[in-house]
């Protein structure tokens, strides 16, 4: 009796395994599965913000060129202050463009030039222009209004005099803003069939890369305008992404097909994974089927039942060996896309330094032969390229954090901390900031990264201090739950709680450039630094009081949470460093 139980006991054992190797089996597959779907849907989605960072970066450049309207200020206000101005001032002033016309604050016109005719007069009461201006802008470009044959753009520029704040229109011809500005369209580089279009808000074409569709073409049908209209998202085919540009009533929309866009997530391409899956599922099943048919042929016939297994084996290599090769595809296919801004980057950086060669030789070999206007503007225009190439430099360390990130190490934050402090010396000395530094410690991270984290919340602390008030900074540290809580501290102007998400999204700026300088990606920056290693960062202010920075990083098990002797570098220390100008 007990025999025949043993023996009973023996030849469950196969079954019993067999059932665990089918439930292991389903397992992986559900496993392999759901990642292979998350992985497609993030391909997508990592597609879509290439997009709409291709739409920002080109609202952007397009912004940057009527920046140069603000520095104008002083001079229209000391051109056109006067109690009285001559229209015979304006005449001389609107060369380039159809008419200058002068208003009071109230919208009175004071004085015009000759082509500031009944037409553009009747045209103010629905000037997006001066709307945008009135509603606080610092300038405002306006929609195509009617104006003879080809219409006319207003640009709103308001200024201060001892009689009010006055506002200078400028009629622009649209030919002459769709040659500027088609250029800059043709720099965002996209699939073949796409198409980028700048739009005012009535739907008309100020510039566009579509040769069926040129500069002062209105869209009209319901189809067009509702595509058109569609912020972003799949419509009729094709992908859109919509930007608008601050300062105006313009919107870029970029329009590609969907087949080409998602080239790499759609079609053949999507399904090929899951073909390979499939392949997958069922050598798993034919695997199943031939193991329960050798476990029951087992007693008679082991050997052949042996040479079955060893083939079935290889062929369950042979289809690792494939489904590995066709994973290498995506992740590379990824790779080439989270490239692309850095490449595109790159390539409007040389015309950038040939602009800046060409405007400093002109400035050097005949600035006796350039009038006064014609050195300002030589000036401007440098001016204007080197801020685009600091926001292009800017863009590749924002795309740089993950495509070409080093591998961690250990890494000494104090000896970062000092390596910084070094960096920002003439920035601590114009401000005469004090810098106070705790003790910190060493963590497995990305060093470079560590060194540019601290850089950018250390300058900002400094650069947005208040007036008449010294900055002060605090570095803190503390090791808690496996986690690294680093905080830097200012006294500065600080900001208001609903911005406190805001201020890390790429060229967020809560204060225009004229009264802090900056490119709007450096607090980016710092997220995806954070980001990328595994933690946090959120911020805190007081508007009027200063701001607090939070970084968590996990530690693990690697860190060091030790206290080392700090070095003083001829600074007082006591139980920390302080960096101090006098």
């Amino acid at each position: 009796m007990l025999t025949r139980t043993l023996t009973r006991m023996r030849s469950r054992k196969p079954i019993v395994a067999l059932i665990a190797a089918t439930v292991g089996v389903l397992a992986l597959l559900s496993v392999f599965a759901t990642e292979l779907s998350n992985t497609q849907a993030k391909s997508r989605q990592d597609v879509i913000s290439r997009v709409h960072e291709r739409a920002v970066l080109a609202a952007a450049l397009i912004d940057s060129l009527f920046q140069s309207v603000q520095q104008q200020v002083p001079q229209d206000a000391a051109k056109y202050g006067g109690r009285v101005v001559p229209s015979s001032l304006l005449d001389v002033q609107a060369q380039g463009s159809d008419y200058l016309a002068l208003l009071d604050q109230s919208g009175k016109v004071i004085a015009s030039s000759r082509g500031f005719n009944a037409e553009a007069r009747a045209d103010l009461p629905h000037s997006a222009a001066l709307a945008l201006v009135r509603a606080g802008h610092p300038y405002g470009v306006g929609n195509v209004l009617p104006y003879g044959r080809s219409g006319v753009v207003n640009l709103a520029t308001p200024f201060p005099t001892r009689y009010g704040t006055r506002t200078l229109l400028t009629g622009i011809p649209p030919q002459t803003l769709s040659l500027l500005l088609g250029g800059e369209l043709r720099k965002i580089t996209g699939v073949p069939d796409a198409h980028n279009y700048l739009l005012d808000a009535r739907d008309t074409v100020l510039a566009s890369t579509n040769p069926a569709i040129p500069a002062g073409y209105r869209f009209t049908s319901p189809s067009q305008v509702g595509a058109l209209s569609h912020s972003s998202g799949d419509r009729n085919g094709r992908y859109y992404e919509q930007t608008p540009l601050v300062n105006s009533s313009w919107r870029i929309v970029l329009a590609a097909p969907d087949g080409p866009l998602f080239a790499s997530v759609s079609g053949f391409r999507k399904w090929l994974p899951w073909l390979i899956f499939a392949a997958f599922a069922l050598v798993a099943l034919v695997a199943l089927v031939l193991g329960r048919r050798v476990l029951q042929s087992a007693e008679s016939s082991l050997s052949h039942a042996k040479t079955r297994l060893e083939s079935v084996n290889r062929e369950l290599a042979d289809s690792n060996e494939e489904l590995e090769r066709r994973a290498a595809e995506l992740a590379r296919s990824n790779a080439e896309l989270e490239q692309f801004a850095s490449i595109a980057s790159h390539d409007l950086q040389e015309p950038l330094r040939k602009i800046r060669t060409f405007t400093e030789q002109i400035t050097s070999r005949e600035s006796d032969r350039l009038s006064e206007r014609g050195r300002d503007y030589l000036n401007r225009t440098n001016n204007a390229a080197e801020r685009m190439q600091a926001l292009i430099q800017g863009l590749l360390q924002f795309s740089r954090v993950t495509t070409q990130a080093r591998p961690f190490g250990l890494v000494d934050l104090q000896r970062v901390m000092e390596e910084t402090l070094d960096d920002l010396s003439t920035q601590i000395e114009r401000t005469a900031a004090t810098v106070h530094v705790g003790l910190l410690p060493a963590i497995h991270a990305d060093g470079l990264q560590m060194r540019q984290l601290f850089q950018n919340l250390i300058s900002n602390a400094i650069k947005f201090h208040r007036d008449g008030v010294a900055p002060e900074v605090s570095v803190r540290a503390q090791i808690s739950g496996g986690e690294l809580l680093l905080t830097v501290q200012d006294n500065g102007i600080g900001f208001e709680t609903q911005y406190s998400g805001r201020i890390f999204r790429v060229f967020e700026r809560l204060h225009g450039r004229s009264e802090y300088p900056g490119t709007g990606i450096g607090l980016a920056l710092c997220r995806k630094i954070a980001e990328r290693h595994g933690g946090t960062i959120v911020a805190e202010g007081d508007l009027g009081a200063g701001a607090t920075f939070t970084v968590v990083l996990p530690v693990g098990t690697a860190a060091m949470a030790r206290s080392p002797e700090p070095a003083t570098n001829g600074r007082p220390t006591d139980q920390e460093r302080a960096h101090v100008t006098t």
